[in-house]
């Protein structure tokens, strides 16, 4: 299965080399008066971490510092430091290299930030740092604001060099309020906004049912005078009569605010998600911030020297002959030849299968409630329903739309509504709204998974839109248990029989661990297993023992024996004792499991140069570097963004011995399979996107228990 390598050029500089001083540490231990909550110990220790005066990080069980600790930062308000004296970390052993690399991380942004360049400097969710050029951009015409900058990281190789990873980052905040997006986009989420009358920035969190006149501040009166009462920029009457009142948080806490006073923050990738449904607006911003992998990585390379220069103090001469991209040996784990397998053939895109027959069948009964008074099926949804139901060799029944009238009002009258409609035989209904509070879709979630029906939401089109129509099906058929497309299996003896993807999530208060989603090696769903609510993100070992053994049993009930090989794919880092007891237990029974964690950051960007040319362009998907040392890579899994370049996974081995490309190869071909979306391919492995897309509407509904009478087949959640 060998491939000829490619050279891939990754956006990582090389700004110095660790020597052994370098690498010694003055480490403590630490004690807590109180104790932590149950949970929440890993982030009360990160909270030390930022009150000691120096850049520390957490190690095992201690925290560790490049410098010592000065007397008056020993204590603090319920914890107690102790010096343990110095220790060198090994570059060879992973977890102090690690160790290592989040010091060097967090003492880089330290000495940033004691530059003239504090202002501009700011944390990136993703890791790592965000600093911002001085300068903004007006799009001409459009009234669009573009920031740019660029996002700062740092590895550290196994020979003590210190690569800082830099690439080119964007934010754009529209002439669009957020309640303006918000009628207009309201299935594409926002993170931050901005206030309208300055540069206030905000993390957004929800939209409430309150009203402005009545929603208080404390100490301030209503939300409504106090924006009518500002000195500077004071609301209009019609700003607040137009408001939804919406919340934003900053350091934590959550404040109410005013949707018609606040301007929404653009990614990258909604800006992408825009253009591809036509926005000519997100066409314009693009054609005017585009710019190369050439670019990017040029950029990347003054910011190396600038860094070496004048932060780690490095000779010029030292600088302009050793700063370039790091260079690795890649290969290409993706065919050219379409995997995904439908009713008589294979195809490259799911939606293929809505015009060819679908893989396997579901149920064949669909409702329909419509809320906004139009009357009936949809005549594009109806085609397209009852086209793929003759190309499958299947009858439909599509009931008599059901209305807002028909809906009552009361809890349990409705509560019955449910459960007459599913007594009929309907468990899966498209429901047709107008834009609703997420308070009211979670409602109208929760009452319907009461009665074993899952919902399938669509807002009216104004127009015949093809690209929603496919998605809007796809997500319905799912949800009855059909399968519009299966994988063909990858012919190798360490390719798992069996693969299951875990998430957690958290709703603020609780996280919901141990969120599953099985299929087998061809793509066949086994279902999803029930998450579990519980304080920390860490999942719960006996959990995860729980939910293998519930999908082995599923897997022995097709197949009459135990899988021969499992893999696991875990969203994020692995931590310690999490598939422990699992891995035991399959050991037993003589099952061979891989355990991988998936890391959406740290990959940094990859390129190459191709054939007859000298610019670096983006590598396409399925470009792979394998570590060293046999327990990393990196993949490209999805297409690059226009105006920007694709984002890599960072796959790590936590436990297993199926050789890397092979294990390189399963995670590729699960991102294929993506049946919920026509047209895209998954950024991450199918397994973990589902579960992923599980634990958020779980966290949505914020119940758990209505989910014990689900069908384990019917994927609510697509």
């Amino acid at each position: 299965m060998n491939n000829s390598t490619l050279e891939v050029f990754l956006n990582r500089f090389p700004v110095k080399r660790l020597t052994e001083v370098e690498r010694t540490v003055h480490t403590y231990t630490y004690t807590f008066n109180p104790s932590p909550e149950p949970g929440k110990e890993y982030s009360a220790i990160n909270r030390i971490t930022w009150n000691i005066g120096t850049p520390g990080v957490r190690f095992g069980s201690t925290i560790i510092t490049k410098q010592t600790i000065a007397e008056g930062y020993l204590q603090g308000e319920n914890w107690q430091l102790r010096s343990q004296g110095t220790q060198l970390l090994e570059l060879n052993k992973s977890n102090e290299r690690e160790a290592l690399e989040n010091l060097e991380r967090r003492w880089l942004g330290w000495k940033l930030r004691q530059t003239s360049e504090k202002s501009r400097i700011e944390n990136s969710p993703e890791g790592g740092f965000i600093w911002w050029n001085a300068q903004k951009t007006i799009v001409q015409g459009l009234g669009w604001e573009v920031h740019t900058g660029v996002r700062l990281n740092l590895a550290l190789h196994h020979s003590g060099a210190v690569l800082t990873e830099i690439d080119i980052h964007h934010r754009f905040y529209t002439s669009w309020t957020l309640e303006q997006w918000l009628q207009t986009y309201p299935d594409i989420p926002i993170n931050w906004v901005r206030n309208t009358y300055d540069e206030r920035s905000w993390k957004f969190e929800r939209v409430s049912n309150e009203n402005p006149e009545t929603t208080m501040i404390p100490n301030l009166g209503s939300l409504a005078d106090y924006h009518r009462n500002l000195s500077k920029n004071p609301a209009t009457e019609a700003e607040i009569r137009n408001a939804r009142v919406v919340y934003v948080t900053s350091k934590g806490k959550e404040i109410p605010h005013l949707s018609t006073r606040l301007q929404p923050s653009i990614t990258m990738e909604i800006l992408s998600c825009l253009q591809e449904r036509g926005s000519k607006e997100a066409a314009k911003v693009f054609k005017q911030i585009r710019q190369s992998s050439q670019v990017r990585f040029d950029r990347g390379r003054e910011i190396a020297k600038w860094l070496a220069s004048n932060i780690y103090n490095i000779d010029q001469k030292i600088i302009d002959a050793k700063i370039n991209p790091q260079k690795a040996e890649g290969i290409m784990v993706r065919h050219k030849s379409p995997l995904l397998m439908i009713k008589s053939k294979k195809v490259y895109r799911p939606e293929a299968s809505l015009e060819q027959g679908c893989f396997q069948t579901g149920e064949k009964q669909f409702g329909c409630l419509d809320l906004t008074g139009n009357g009936d099926w949809s005549e594009l949804i109806r085609n397209k329903l009852e086209t793929v139901a003759k190309k499958s060799n299947v009858d439909i029944v599509l009931e008599p739309v059901k209305h807002k009238t028909d809906l009552p009002d009361s809890l349990l009258t409705r509560k019955q509504f449910w459960h007459d409609w599913a007594d009929r035989g309907t468990h899966t209904v498209l429901v047709v709204t107008p834009w609703l509070q997420n308070t009211e879709k979670a409602r109208l979630q929760r009452e319907a998974l009461a009665a074993n029906i899952a919902l399938q939401f669509m807002q009216p089109m104004s127009r015949p839109d093809n690209y929603r129509a496919v998605n809007i099906i796809l997500g319905l058929l799912l949800k009855a248990k059909w399968q519009p497309v299966a994988l063909e299996p990858l012919p190798n003896e360490y390719a798992a029989e069996l693969v299951i993807g875990f998430d957690a999530g958290t709703n603020r208060s609780l996280y919901y661990g141990t969120s599953a989603f099985a299929i087998l090696a061809n793509g066949q769903s086994l279902g999803w297993e029930l998450p579990e609510a519980q304080p920390g993100e860490k999942l719960s070992g006996q959990a995860v023992l729980r939910t293998v053994a519930h999908l082995i049993h599923r897997f022995q009930r097709i197949e009459n024996r135990l899988p021969k090989r499992i893999l696991l794919l875990r969203d994020g880092i692995v931590q310690r004792d999490e598939f422990a007891s699992a891995i035991a237990v399959l050991q037993q029974d003589h099952i061979a499991v891989d355990l991988l964690g998936v890391r959406k950051s740290g990959a940094g960007r990859m390129a190459v140069i191709p054939y007859q040319s000298e610019k670096l362009i983006d590598a396409l998907p399925g470009t792979t570097v394998l570590s060293e040392d046999g327990d990393t890579f990196r993949i490209v899994t999805s297409e690059a963004k226009t105006g920007g370049s694709a984002r890599p996974l960072q796959v790590v081995r936590d436990y297993g011995d199926a050789p890397l490309e092979i294990l390189a190869r399963q995670v590729d071909r699960l991102c294929l399979l993506n049946p919920a979306s026509g047209y895209s391919f998954s950024r991450l492995p199918y397994v973990i996107h589902f579960a992923d897309k599980m634990a958020k509407t779980v966290q949505r509904i914020g119940e758990v228990g209505i989910l014990q009478g689900i069908d384990r087949q019917k994927i609510f959640f697509a």
